[in-house]
């Protein structure tokens, strides 16, 4: 097992995501001071379950999190990964590959993953067990670690022997025996102290059960005589009870007959009442024509009202426009005389300005001819100061090609040399990038299989997904599906149960059908089945006799009448088969369907159905029978169910929940199968990404290497060429520096000459300058004139276009009133007509609503013929109901005192039940026998009361309390029992731990002294138990006696010595039992060169069973490492990785290069 990467994110100094690669072997992690090399060994421990924030170089565990720097802010979390090689199988984990990851959030807070699993930190910390990697493990030696080792306490250094012996998981075991051996004793002792209270309530419950069960005999026979007494008072209230029924019967039947009348006399009121009603409507109907045709004459009144008004505002416009047009033509008529003024304005101004600009013009000839003069003069003396100017260069530059080619005689000899020294190095370079070439593609050709093996398997699992997918999704629309179905269809049914119970027929109905009266044969409508379209055809047919009770004969029929006459709760229709004549074969119209085509049903009530739906058939969308015709417009939302179709609804209801819950068990058992299907997609999925990324991996490292061999012979050409370009550049540099010394001569007394000629010149200058001034105050004085003549010319100017403007805007004014006054003329036309059609319209409007007051009279008159009639019948019905509520209430009184005798039964009952919980049947069957005794009631009654107070459950309890009592004697035998097998467990790790302790003591022992004597060039250790007879507890101590010295303590050995020891120490530990890995912080820090040397000789001979990651400053350790990790703080606070791979072909030619690499200086890694 090796560690394959760690990942750091927002731990101390990494705020950025930080991915190491590890590779079994020797990784060097270097830097300068105070770049963050110790907290990459620090985020691994921290990662592995340290809690110790004082280990880890904080103040508290929070402080581990990236605290921000002046440009980023601060993280709120800390993570770290690792992933290790489980090939061997070390961890005792079912996976190859182990990832282990840690989180802190600054509330606290902390999650460890395991494998991406959450976890708890005893899980992390229990795998880790005896591998030198747990808490107290020898395998991470942090900054200090090493003179901790040699410093620390016997006692201290003990755990490392524990580790090493793997007896870490001996004492956690122990640990755990002894604390469930506290929780025996504490729970032995508090069941000890149950049962010796438990033994004082069943002493004290044993007098109690007696006591009980004696009150329990003289109840008994309590019950017996209380029962037999309350027996006889109610024989004689029900004897009673029937003599007030047989003198109820006369009273019922008047009752009877007055609820019939008032039931004919209330029919014929409602009907009259009815006709009223539609008399009433027809009468707001008409009262509403009335109201509608005076509200159309109202608004044809304000229509010819609102006209009038629109023609007298147009005529006052057009006025107005008149008034406007003539102001308009008056301005017109002033503009013309000022608008001739400026034009002769303009012409003087003109006149002036040709005379200003011919003196302006003067002026300027003269100022041009001297500013000429400068100018030549100036020419020249440029001219001069340029040739100075040249010469002087001239002299510079010979100087500077003199200065030139001495310097490229010097870079030519370098770069001879430098050529010389590429070369070799190209060689070298070249020969190792072929080796790891081969190896590229020998490593590409099983990745590119692994891979194509990778993707079948994932083309598999995903088209089994989708499958499965496509199956859900169509499961969950049906299941929406039947979910709306069953939904609307109980919405209906409950809506019909709702609207039935508000019809009499239906109500009444159900109660025949549920009396169980012979010859009942059931609804109408429940004898056959009907399709949907035809539904509408039936009801319109038989409308409520759907619900008509089908009976055999009158006689069942009379009994339905009577049950729900003396029921009082709603009407029936029968429908008698006995009376049916068989229906006459019928001839239909063409094109025509029979309704009986429609429908299905029991062939035994086919004589009834044809009677009823014989006559019926339909034709184009309509309904016809014998006398009527059933037609016209189709519910909008379609048919809607009716109280017909309550028990298909309830059916539907019933199959339709079936059906949603075998869909629903459906969906379950594809939703399993689903999930285990992306399980399976999903892991072939990533090992197809895992040897996808391994392939690019492969791809880019072999380009890299054809790269690289390219460039190796690219440059073997090119330093060849150089070599022989230098020694060329060199003879030419030569030549070179001979010829530039010349020509600097010469150009030194070419400058002096230049510079006095240049004087001369300047002098005439100075003079041609000054005549020029007086030319320019002349020029600037006649500009000046100009200016202004120009400037009231274009005043003139501006006046002119002003007026002109201004009179084309009142023509245009004048020509847009005079058609907005021809406009207005057309409009008042048109108004004036159209106000004498409305008044037509409002004669018309007249004359209707005079129709409609008539018709509303009319009507009114019959509504007050209606009423005289009601009021008639009301007065009737009035003195039938006072006859009815006369007999209601002879009933009532007898009810009354029936209730009365009906009370004192239940009374009895009640006070039977509550006293003794008996029901009156189960008093008769038990005490039917018994002879009410009032003596011996009363005596009973006394002895009950001076028993006093009675625990009736002292019986049960002292039962419960006994079983309770066998149980807890059962729970402590356990419990000792328990108690020493724990100490057989202890005893057992102990021997074990002694045992191993022992014998790793030993080896580790032998080990340490012949390392020490290796290490040291001679010298003797030793290690020592401070507690021989106590080996579970024993510390260990060291002794060291370094060549030539005798010393008392290893405190008194120098820094190397104590880390040479300490070296010894963790190498023998290794010996016996090593690490998966090491990490080691600066422990080379107090060595030597030589010590160095015996250091790394040991870390090679180790690596192939330890990978080791060290940090260091020392040159030869980093030569020893295979893989070099530089870290840097480019941005301060924050620090990078970046990686130099050392690792090459064995053989004498490839120490060098590394040699070389570490020789060139300090490394200074950039990211």
């Amino acid at each position: 097992m090796y560690l394959k990467s760690i990942d750091i994110c927002g731990y101390k100094s990494f705020a950025l995501k930080t991915h190491v690669e590890l590779e079994p072997g020797i990784t060097g992690v270097i830097g300068p001071n105070g770049c963050g090399k110790s907290n990459v060994m620090e985020a691994v421990r921290w990662c592995l379950g340290e809690m110790s924030w004082k280990s880890l170089r904080a103040d508290s565990m929070t402080d581990v999190i990236f605290a921000g720097t002046t440009k980023r802010p601060p993280l709120s979390m800390a993570e770290v990964t690792l992933t290790l090689d489980n090939a061997s199988s070390l961890l005792a984990v079912q996976y190859s590959e182990v990832t282990i990851t840690r989180r802190l959030f600054r509330s606290g807070e902390s999650q460890y993953f395991l494998n991406k699993t959450q976890c708890r930190l005893r899980d992390i910390r229990e795998m880790f067990l005896d591998t030198g990697l747990g808490g107290d493990g020898y395998a991470i030696i942090d900054q200090g670690g090493v003179d901790s080792m040699i410093r620390s306490k016997p006692e201290e250094r003990r755990a490392f022997f524990e580790e090493a012996a793997g007896v870490a998981k001996y004492n956690a075991k122990r640990e755990e025996a002894l604390r469930k051996l506290d929780r025996v004793d504490m729970d032995l002792g508090r069941l000890q102290d149950s049962v010796a209270l438990i033994e004082e309530q069943v002493k004290k419950l044993d007098s109690d059960a007696r006591k009980a069960k004696l009150y329990a005999k003289y109840k008994e026979e309590l019950a017996a005589m209380e029962a037999a007494h309350i027996l006889e008072k109610a024989a004689a209230a029900e004897a009673e009870l029937a003599q007030m029924q047989e003198r109820i019967g006369p009273v019922e039947q008047v009752l009877g007959e007055r609820r019939s009348q008032i039931g004919a006399e209330g029919a014929t009121l409602a009907a009259l009442n009815l006709e009223k009603a539609g008399e009433q409507n027809r009468f707001i109907e008409a009262n509403a024509k009335v109201a509608e045709t005076k509200t159309s004459i109202g608004r044809l009144e304000e229509r010819l009202r609102g006209a009038m008004d629109s023609v007298s505002a147009m005529d006052a416009r057009r006025e107005a426009c008149g008034l406007e047009i003539a102001a308009d033509r008056v301005r017109v008529d002033g503009i013309d005389p000022e608008i001739v003024l400026v034009v002769e304005s303009i012409a003087a101004a003109e006149t002036a300005l040709a005379e200003a600009r011919a003196r302006a013009s003067t002026a300027q000839a003269e100022l041009s001819a001297g500013e000429f003069g400068v100018q030549e003069a100036q020419a020249a003396k440029d001219a001069l100061a340029k040739q100075a100017a040249a010469r002087t260069q001239e002299a510079y530059e010979s100087g500077r090609r003199l200065s030139g080619a001495e310097s490229e005689l010097t870079h030519a000899v370098a770069h001879a040399r430098a050529s010389l020294r590429s070369l070799e190095r190209d060689a070298v370079s070249a020969a190792e990038t072929r080796g790891r070439r081969a190896e590229a593609h020998a490593e590409l050709g099983a990745c590119a299989a692994r891979q194509a093996e990778a993707k079948t398997t994932a083309e598999a699992a995903e088209a089994g997904a989708e499958a499965l997918r496509r199956l859900q999704s169509k499961l969950g629309e049906e299941a929406m599906r039947l979910h709306s179905e069953t939904a609307q269809a109980s919405a209906h049914a409950e809506a019909l149960e709702s609207q039935a119970g508000q019809n009499p027929y239906w109500v009444g109905a159900q109660v025949v059908l549920n009396a169980g009266i012979p010859g009942v044969v059931g609804l109408v409508r429940g004898l056959f089945r009907i399709e949907d379209a035809a539904k509408p055809a039936l009801e319109d047919l038989l409308g409520e006799r759907l619900f008509a009770v089908v009976v055999e004969d009158s006689t069942a029929a009379r009994a339905g009448i009577e049950l729900l006459e003396a029921s009082g709760n709603g009407r029936a229709r029968f429908l008698v088969l006995s009376a049916l004549a068989e229906a006459p074969d019928r001839s239909y119209p063409e094109n025509s369907r029979p309704l009986l085509s429609s429908l299905r049903f029991d062939p035994r009530h086919e004589k009834m159905v044809r009677h009823i739906f014989a006559e019926a058939y339909e034709l184009g969308g309509k309904l016809f029978s014998d006398y009527w015709v059933y037609g016209g417009a189709a519910a909008k939302d379609g048919p809607q169910p009716t109280l017909a179709d309550l028990g298909e609804l309830k059916e539907k209801v019933v199959t339709l929940e079936a059906r949603g819950t075998g869909l629903c068990e459906e969906r379950a058992r594809t939703e399993a199968a689903l999930s285990e299907a992306f399980t399976c997609a999903r892991a072939a999925a990533l090992a197809l990404s895992s040897e996808s990324n391994r392939r690019h991996g492969l791809e880019a490292r072999l380009h890299q290497l054809e790269q690289g061999l390219e460039n190796h012979a690219r440059n073997e050409e090119l330093s060849t060429e150089e070599s022989a370009r230098a020694l060329a550049e060199i003879a030419a540099a030569k030549e070179s520096i001979r010829e530039a010394r010349s020509r600097r001569a010469d150009a030194e007394a070419r400058v002096e000459a230049a510079r006095a000629e240049e004087t001369a010149v300047a002098q005439t200058l100075a003079a041609e300058r000054e005549e020029l001034a007086g030319k320019r105050v002349a020029f600037s004085a006649q500009e000046g004139q100009l200016r202004g003549v120009e400037a009231q010319l274009a005043a003139h100017a501006s006046s002119l276009k002003r007026l002109e403007g201004e009179k084309a805007a009142l023509e245009g004014s004048i020509a847009r009133l005079a058609a907005e006054a021809e406009e207005i003329a057309r409009r008042m036309a048109e108004t004036l007509a159209g106000q004498e059609r409305m008044r037509v319209e409002v004669v018309a409007c007249q004359a209707v609503l005079s129709g409609h007051e008539n018709e509303a009279k009319a009507v009114f008159d019959r509504m007050q013929d209606l009423q005289l009639k009601i009021d008639e019948r009301g007065a009737l019905l009035k003195t039938l109901q006072a006859e009815h509520d006369q007999a209601l209430a002879d009933i009532n009184q007898h009810e009354v005192h029936a209730a009365a005798l009906k009370s004192k039964r239940d009374v009895l009952a009640t006070r039977l039940w509550d006293e003794w919980q008996l029901t009156v049947g189960d008093a008769q069957t038990k005490y039917q026998d018994v002879a009410a005794d009032p003596e011996r009631l009363e005596m009973l009654r006394r002895r009950i009361a001076n028993m006093g107070n009675i625990n009736m459950a002292a019986p049960e309890e002292y039962e419960a309390l006994s079983r309770k009592q066998t149980f807890l004697n059962t729970q402590i035998a356990d419990l000792l029992q328990a108690k020493e097998d724990l100490k057989a467990a202890i005893t057992k790790i102990n021997n074990a731990t002694r045992e191993n302790f022992r014998q790793t003591f030993t080896d580790v022992r032998e080990h340490f002294r012949r390392l020490y004597a290796v290490l040291f060039e001679g010298g003797e250790a030793d290690l020592v138990l401070t507690d021989p007879e106590n080996i579970l507890e024993t510390g260990v101590d060291i002794v060291a006696q370094p060549p030539g010295k005798k010393l008392q303590s290893i405190s008194l050995l120098s820094g190397g010595e104590k880390t040479l020891t300490a070296i010894a120490l963790l190498f023998a530990f290794f010996m016996v039992k090593s690490s998966p890995f090491c990490m080691l912080d600066e422990a080379d820090a107090a060595l030597d060169d030589a010590n160095i040397e015996r250091f790394t000789a040991l870390l090679r001979e180790f690596q192939n069973k330890t990978q080791f990651l060290i940090v260091s400053h020392n040159k030869r350790t980093m030569e020893a490492a295979d893989v070099m990790y530089g870290v840097t703080m480019e941005e301060k606070g924050v620090s990078q990785l970046i990686s130099v791979d050392f690792r090459k072909k064995s053989g004498p030619e490839a120490e060098p290069a590394a040699a070389r690499v570490l020789q060139q200086g300090p490394f200074e890694p950039k990211a």
